[in-house]
C-alpha cells in the first residue's frame, strides 16, 4: 500500500500532537512492508524510518489557515496514485482521488463555541462538516467522540472507529536523580500540584488557580502550582501572569511554559498529584499519563474523562473555588485516599499501554482497501 498521513499541526503543542507522534512511531516500528509519505510542516527527525519506507513531505506554507488552503489545491493532485490518505489532525479535503481517513479528537469547539476564536469555530461548523463526508472512514478516540461526531456532524456510526490513542513507553515512573534533575531545572522547591496542557480557555485554569489561592489561605504546609504549557491564544480570559501577580502568587506558581517530551515522566511523578478541570476532552492523554507515572489524579467530571479513567481519578462536578480548595486539600492531606488512586491509577493506565493503536489503525487501512 501506499499511504499518505498529514500531520501538519503535529508541530502545535497538546495531546493532538502527542497522541499523533506516538501513533506514527508505533507504525513505524510495526509495519516495514507498505510506504508512507507524512506531510509536515516542518521536518521531524524522529520519522526517520530504520527501513526507509516513511518519507517526509514538508509545506512551503507555515500560517495554519494558509496551510489548509495549499492542501486543499496540492494535495489532491500530489497523492493522486496513492491509496491512502489519512488526515491525522482534523483536516480532511474535499475532493481526494485516494480513500481518505480523518482523525476527530474532539468537538470542544461545536460544544463550547465561546472557548475558541470565531474563525475556529466557523471553519469547524462548516467547512469540516463538508470535507467529512468525503471521508470513508472516521477515527475517534473515545466514544464520547465517537458520540459527538455523529451528534454534530449525522455521520453514521458504522463510517466511525474508535482506536484509543497509546502511551509512550517512556512514560512511566522517573527515577529520584532524573527528578532531582527536574526540580532543580524548572526551580521547584516545595511539592507540587501538576497541570500539563496547552494553555487556553478550555483547560479552565482560573477555576485552578483560584481554588489554589484559597487552598494556600486556609493550610500551614508548604505547596506550589507547577502550570505547564504554552499559549494557544492571546485572549485576555488566560491572561494567567497578571491573575497570578494580582493573587499575590507569583512565589507559589511557576509557568513553565512548553517543555521537552523527556521530562514529563519526572514532573508527573514527583507531583502531589495531577489537576485536569477542562470544560471538555476528547479523551485527556496528560491524565493517562499522569496515572502511568504512579500519580494521583482530580479531573472534572466531562466528556470522555469518566470512560477513559474509570474508577481510577478522584471526579467533581462543582468547579467553585471553595469546593475545589477543599478536595485538593483532601487529596494532599489523606495519604491512604491518595495510595487507592494511585494504585488504581497505574492499573488504570495498563490498558493504554499495552493496546495498540498503530496495529488497529493498518488493520482499518487494510479493511478499507478490501472494500
Amino acid at each position: 500500500m501506499k499511504i499518505a498521513i498529514e500531520a501538519l499541526g503535529i508541530h502545535n503543542y497538546g495531546g493532538g500532537r502527542t497522541a499523533t507522534l506516538n501513533m506514527l512511531h508505533n507504525l513505524m516500528a510495526l509495519d516495514q512492508d507498505n510506504d508512507y509519505l507524512v506531510i509536515l510542516s516542518r521536518p521531524e527527525p524522529s520519522l526517520q524510518s530504520p527501513g526507509g519506507n516513511f518519507r517526509q513531505l514538508i509545506s512551503p506554507i507555515k500560517n495554519r489557515f494558509l496551510a489548509r488552503i495549499w492542501a486543499q489545491l496540492f494535495l489532491p493532485l500530489r497523492l493522486w496514485n496513492f491509496d491512502i490518505v489519512h488526515f491525522t489532525k482534523n483536516l480532511g479535503i474535499f475532493a481526494m482521488r485516494p480513500a481518505v481517513v480523518v482523525t476527530i479528537y474532539d468537538l470542544t469547539t461545536l460544544i463550547h463555541p465561546t472557548l475558541l476564536p470565531k474563525i475556529d469555530v466557523w471553519y469547524w461548523r462548516y467547512i469540516q462538516k463538508i470535507t467529512m463526508r468525503h471521508a470513508q472512514r472516521i477515527i475517534a478516540i473515545s466514544q464520547e467522540t465517537k458520540n459527538d461526531i455523529h451528534e454534530y456532524y449525522k455521520i453514521p456510526k458504522h463510517q466511525i472507529d474508535v482506536i484509543y490513542p497509546t502511551i509512550a513507553p517512556h512514560i512511566k515512573p522517573a527515577s529520584p536523580e532524573e527528578i532531582q534533575r527536574v526540580r532543580q531545572r524548572y526551580h521547584i522547591f516545595n511539592n507540587y500540584i501538576l497541570h500539563i496542557g496547552r494553555i487556553d480557555t478550555k483547560k479552565n485554569l482560573l477555576s485552578l488557580i483560584s481554588a489554589f489561592a484559597l487552598l494556600l489561605q486556609q493550610v500551614d504546609y508548604q505547596i506550589q502550582l507547577v502550570i505547564v504549557g504554552e499559549l494557544y491564544t492571546k485572549a485576555p480570559e488566560i491572561d494567567l501572569e497578571t491573575v497570578i501577580t494580582e493573587l499575590g502568587l507569583k512565589k507559589s506558581i511557576i509557568l513553565t511554559g512548553s517543555v521537552p517530551d523527556k521530562v514529563l515522566p519526572a514532573l508527573y511523578s514527583d507531583a502531589r498529584l495531577v489537576a485536569l478541570l477542562s470544560h471538555h476532552e476528547g479523551f485527556g492523554l496528560t491524565a493517562v499519563e499522569a496515572l502511568a507515572c504512579g500519580t494521583a489524579l482530580l479531573a472534572h467530571q466531562t466528556g470522555a474523562l469518566p470512560e477513559v479513567l474509570g474508577d481510577a481519578v478522584f471526579f467533581v462536578e462543582n468547579l467553585e473555588a471553595e469546593h475545589l480548595a477543599h478536595i485538593l486539600d483532601q487529596i494532599l492531606t489523606k495519604k491512604d485516599l491518595r495510595q487507592q488512586l494511585i494504585q488504581r491509577g497505574l492499573q488504570q493506565a495498563r490498558y493504554y499501554q499495552n493496546q495498540s493503536d498503530a496495529q488497529q489503525t493498518l488493520a482499518l487501512y487494510k479493511h478499507i482497501l478490501k472494500q
